[in-house]
């Protein structure tokens, strides 16, 4: 009998945890980045995100790779920031 309500509470704490949260890296195309101070604005934005550990921009390919925490913030949160800031950005599939 001991043994079952040992297996419940440990099921009850591993079904309790987010299972898919974690530390997430997504590239989000942003292709109103036309000169060079753009970049800098876009992470600058986005970096402010609270959740957002990193975010690398690119001129050439109007890019923005961002690593940020799932379980602090969201993608929808990273989008709006760079948008709220003049610069469109969408999800690279």
């Amino acid at each position: 009998m001991k043994l079952k309500r040992t297996s419940f509470v440990l099921a009850g704490m591993f079904f309790a945890t987010p299972l898919f949260a974690a530390i997430q890296t997504v590239t989000l195309s942003v292709p109103g980045m036309f000169c060079a101070s753009c970049p800098f604005i876009v992470e600058a934005a986005m970096g402010e995100v609270t959740g957002v550990q990193s975010v690398v921009t690119t001129l050439d390919d109007r890019l923005a790779v961002v690593v940020f925490d799932d379980e602090i913030t969201s993608i929808e949160d990273i989008i709006f920031a760079s948008t709220a800031v003049g610069y469109e950005a969408f999800l690279e599939q």
